[in-house]
């Protein structure tokens, strides 16, 4: 499952749990899009108008459905949404050991 992260406005998110339950909000709004949010992920700039948050999505070429990452992004309300490669993978692409 390769991780995400998402940049989003702390008082946008689409969840009636928000704000009294910010990380309740977040897991509610990936459990929606075939995402998990990652515990304890859930950070806030100085200041409190921005918040990012990290994800295990699931690929369209998996046993479950794939995640709905632009779904997600827009019920987060998104400005940006990042995947991380998985490292395995990334070393491992052409199918021999990185050098």
């Amino acid at each position: 499952m390769p991780r995400g992260k998402a940049t989003f406005g702390a008082n946008s998110p689409d969840s009636d749990l928000w704000p009294a339950d910010p990380e309740g909000a977040v897991r509610e709004i990936a459990r929606r899009h075939n995402a998990t949010y990652i515990e304890g992920s859930l950070v806030f700039t100085p200041g409190g108008r921005r918040a990012e948050a990290l994800f295990e999505t699931v690929e369209p070429d998996s046993d479950e459905p794939a995640s709905q990452l632009h779904r997600l992004a827009e019920d987060l309300d998104a400005s940006e949404f990042r995947l991380y490669v998985d490292p395995d993978r990334w070393k491992f692409r052409d199918g021999g050991a990185a050098s």
